[in-house]
């Protein structure tokens, strides 16, 4: 692959005072673009053959100025040139546009997971919720230290963040810590997948431990949000958002897919669907056979199966609801996925039935949720002998 770049004047559009515009012409595989420069030399001083403006008289300032700043261009060009050589990386015009008006990105590392971000989200590739949860997690380490050169990004500065996380006042968790730091790993191991050299920081780092706990209902708890539902005591909005976490627990679908489900993906009571969120863990195709109560809760056979609203209005709706009868107020929507995987092997369901429910391609990710809740303790502690 070759690619060039030369100074140009373009002579055709001479200005009254005799000035026209000064642009780069760069040529990638024999396909040419042109890079503006706002500056305007007298055509009359300008080499075609060096490529270059000469001094309009002896002593110039101006020249020595626009030569500086031609120069800082031609710099710029010449990085995403090297760039694309180091990274093996084959070049087109677009991708030298791009690269070029992204250059901070090619230098800071939260520049470059601000747009790789972007580009994720745009392109389909994570949900608007990752999108935001990404964000977030760029955001606290921009709060930490506002920019991040590629060359002082190292083990010893992940180390000092992870500490300064656990210090944090809006922090109150270890999960918290390890989804910020886990983040941080997806955008350090992109850019290292697009070519950019640096001390990566993840090798060898420990890790915060997560909290393996999963929260979840009870079956009285469960039981009761239910009779609640259907006791035309809630305003349109609870009832909106108690529908929704509902047929999650009975169908245990993420909120992020409840939101894009429609009847015409139903067949024989039967729902099969493309999961939003992609990962190596998640099949690309889930079905789930229907519950009747499940289907009593879909108000319409058309159109999305379950209407929803704002995310986070639902997990405050729900805490709502939970609050007034009663329940955990830490109650969340995804809860409800968790209620159905203990609900359906509390009843009898099979672990590798539930692997296929929920989507996973490994039993091992299943198996978190083979635990005995405390209700379940007491009952088999009682059956011993006196």
């Amino acid at each position: 692959m070759k690619y060039s770049y030369k100074l140009r004047l373009n002579k055709h559009r001479v200005r009254r005072d005799g000035t026209a515009a000064l642009f780069f012409q760069v040529i990638i595989d024999r396909r040419k673009t042109t890079l503006a420069l706002d500056l305007y030399w007298p055509a009359t001083h300008f080499d075609d053959d060096k490529s270059e403006i000469l001094p309009r008289s002896k002593g110039d300032k101006l020249h020595e100025d626009y030569c500086r700043q031609i120069e800082r261009r031609a710099g710029e060009i010449n990085e995403v040139f090297i760039w694309a050589r180091l990274a093996k990386v084959e070049l087109t015009i677009e991708l030298f546009t791009r690269e070029l008006a992204c250059s901070a990105s090619r230098d800071d590392f939260i520049a470059f997971w601000s747009r790789e971000a972007d580009e994720r989200f745009e392109k389909g590739l994570i949900s608007k919720p990752t999108h935001t949860c990404h964000k977030s997690s760029l955001q606290t380490l921009k709060d930490y230290c506002g920019q991040l050169p590629f060359n002082t990004l190292n083990k010893k500065l992940l180390t000092e963040y992870k500490a300064w996380l656990y210090r944090h006042p809006d922090i109150n968790s270890g999960n918290t810590v390890w989804k910020k730091l886990r983040d941080m790993r997806t955008y350090c191991n992109a850019a290292i997948g697009a070519g950019y050299f640096f001390d990566y920081p993840f090798k060898g780092f420990a890790m915060p431990a997560t909290e393996s706990r999963l929260e979840f209902l009870g079956e009285q708890e469960f039981l009761a949000l239910r009779d609640h539902f259907y006791s035309d005591e809630l305003k349109p909005a609870h009832l909106v958002t108690l529908r929704a976490f509902l047929f999650a627990c009975y169908t245990g679908l993420r909120i992020s897919d409840l939101k894009r489900v429609s009847w015409k993906e139903v067949r024989g009571k039967v729902l099969t669907f493309k999961p939003l969120k992609r990962t190596r863990d998640i099949v690309p195709l889930i079905s789930v056979p229907l519950h009747p109560s499940a289907m009593k809760l879909i108000p319409e056979q058309r159109g999305v199966l379950i209407p929803t609203i704002a995310e986070q209005n639902m997990n405050e709706l729900i805490k709502e609801v939970a609050a007034k009868l009663g329940l955990s107020q830490a109650v969340s929507f995804h809860w409800a996925r968790h209620t159905f995987a203990t609900r359906f092997l509390r009843h009898g369901g099979r672990l590798e039935v539930l692997q296929q429910l929920l989507g996973h391609k490994k039993i091992e990710t299943t198996m978190i949720y083979v635990h005995i809740d405390d209700d379940r303790k007491r009952e088999e502690i009682n059956l011993l002998p006196e």
